[in-house]
């Protein structure tokens, strides 16, 4: 048996995987990323830009949310509903 623990919500990968057409594709892909570290976000923003003209979402950046917006999903919230965030109407992921 190999690997170890899943916690769903979670996955492991590199910072560059994040913008590749495979990412989570089965939970909603890119569009289902709703908070990354702001220096992330600033370090991958051309492929981020890239990848949601790709997906039709071109301001999807300006949607994901990060550490000056909050760190807790009450915090976020108000910020993912005022930009509608496409993860807002998509099936949860967890019952």
């Amino acid at each position: 048996m190999g690997g170890g623990a899943s916690s769903p919500g979670f996955v492991g990968h590199s910072k560059f995987n994040i913008t590749q057409g495979k990412f989570i594709v089965g939970d909603g892909g890119l569009a289902r990323m709703v908070w990354m570290p702001k220096i992330l976000k600033e370090e991958i923003r051309e492929r981020l830009l890239k990848r949601g003209e790709e997906i039709g979402i071109p301001d999807l950046i300006d949607r994901i949310a990060d550490e000056t917006v909050g760190v807790t999903e009450e915090e976020i919230l108000p910020f993912l509903q005022e930009k509608e965030h496409p993860a807002l109407s998509m099936d949860p992921i967890i019952g």
